[in-house]
């Protein structure tokens, strides 16, 4: 921690401009937990163990209920570097943190941490990694209890900018008030669909930044009498979301390593990053489970749109897309991810995919599919399963328990009758 960001926040907090401050942690399938503590109570606790927490909201599922049966106490150590102003909220400020044991060490559900241990693993192969996410999510209006979208501008339309103009004006203030920067914003295919493009960082402040992005783009659709969703696929006759992240590696100075101009198969990419891209592939069916995390996200891949190609290539279906600009920027862009996804699990799992590539000396063709995909999340968790070099360089502990998770999520859906169920065989036999 920078002594100088920490005396910063103190002097904020002795100034009297802060009353609360919100204490966060990320559970394991992203979602943002935490409790808002009185000023007083946060700078005690700025020298301590942290805010203690029991150790059931890491492994929550979906409706909010603990999948194992035993939990002790847990600690959320705020990283200071994160402190922010919440631009919406009376006198109130928000920081993340990184989950440990009574005893300080890191816990081993704690996806942050996990980023940071990932980070540094490449760091030691010479490389760094910067990141931009781009989530694209609806704005809904509810009636009798159902999602409408919030407009009917088409797909790129100038419309639904200005149909929405006051809302991302503010969004975009908002998210750039709490450091997290915006490059493009655009009106996306559906009716209230909207896309998001955040500027490159390294790979932990770049997940803060989505975690982030998240919490304010719900709470400024609220003041606007609105909702966002980040749900796949939440309406059958339209488009889904998706999250494509765009990844760039670099050396220790900064320098570009993935470019290489006079690349033998024509896309100008580095021997290093071909060998990083193919170990992607080589574990690409697990990491579908951590990028692809939900039971709805499989519908998603039933659209023309969504890219499906397990390879590398220049058109739009390869799930690895390296673009037209490629050797002047560096990005490829990864293109199976929805916004779901926990940004620090599946950047994690990319970073040790391609690590074992690189290591391996792994090389892979380009425009060819080279790998199948699984079609469900039930064939994605067991491809995960059986993984055991994706699952020991995450964490034994943390994958399984993120399976178990997943899989009382498909008996749960499996278990349920649906309205479609009801009008296609009530009356069947008669």
């Amino acid at each position: 921690m920078s002594k100088l960001i920490r005396d910063e926040v103190l002097e904020i907090l002795k100034s009297g401009k802060v009353d609360y401050v919100r204490v966060v942690f990320i559970d394991i399938l992203g979602n943002v937990r935490g409790r808002s503590l009185r000023r007083a109570e946060f700078e005690k606790i700025l020298d301590g163990k942290g805010v203690e927490y029991s150790e059931s909201l890491l492994f929550l599922d979906y409706k909010d209920t603990p999948i194992k049966h035993k939990y002790g106490d847990m600690f959320a150590q705020p990283d200071i570097s994160t402190f922010v102003m919440i631009p919406y909220l009376e006198r109130t400020a928000r920081v993340m943190s990184y989950i440990t044991e009574s005893d300080g060490s890191p816990h081993a559900l704690c996806t942050r941490s996990l980023l940071n241990r990932s980070m540094e693993k490449l760091i030691d192969s010479g490389i760094k990694m910067e990141v931009a996410f781009e989530p694209t999510f609806y704005l809904i209006n509810l009636k009798d209890g159902k999602p409408l979208p919030a407009d009917e501008a088409r797909a790129f339309s100038l419309e639904g900018l200005m149909e929405q103009q006051n809302f991302l004006r503010d969004l975009i203030k908002n998210l750039e008030t709490v450091n997290t920067q915006v490059q493009y914003i655009n009106k996306h295919y559906g009716p209230g669909q909207y896309e998001i493009t955040f500027s490159m960082s390294d790979a932990l402040s770049a997940s803060d930044s989505l975690v982030t992005s998240r919490e304010i783009i719900r709470d400024t659709a609220r003041n606007y009498k609105l909702y966002s969703t980040f749900m796949p696929k939440p309406f059958k006759n339209y488009p889904s979301s998706s999250m494509d992240v765009y990844i760039k590696l670099l050396d220790l100075t900064g320098k570009p390593i993935g470019i290489d101009v006079n690349d033998p198969k024509g896309m100008g990419l580095s021997k290093l990053f071909y060998n990083f891209l193919a170990g992607v592939l080589e574990h690409i069916g697990s990491i579908l489970a951590i990028a692809a995390p939900t039971v709805n996200s499989y519908k998603r891949f039933k659209e023309i749109v969504t890219p499906t190609i397990a390879g590398i290539g220049n058109e739009r279906h390869y799930i690895i897309r390296i673009p037209s600009t490629y050797k002047d920027s560096g990005v490829i862009e990864f293109r199976l991810a929805d916004p779901l996804a926990n940004p620090y699990l599946l950047l994690s799992a990319l970073i040790h995919a391609g690590l074992d590539g690189i290591e391996r000396g792994l090389d892979i063709d380009v425009n060819y599919s080279v790998a199948s995909l699984p079609t469900s999340l039930r064939g994605a968790i067991n491809s995960l399963d059986r993984d055991t070099k994706l699952k020991y360089s995450l964490g034994q502990d943390l994958v399984d328990t993120f399976i178990e998770i997943k899989r009382k999520e498909i008996d749960d859906y499996e278990n349920e009758i649906t309205d479609w169920e009801i009008s296609a065989y009530l009356k069947s036999g008669w």
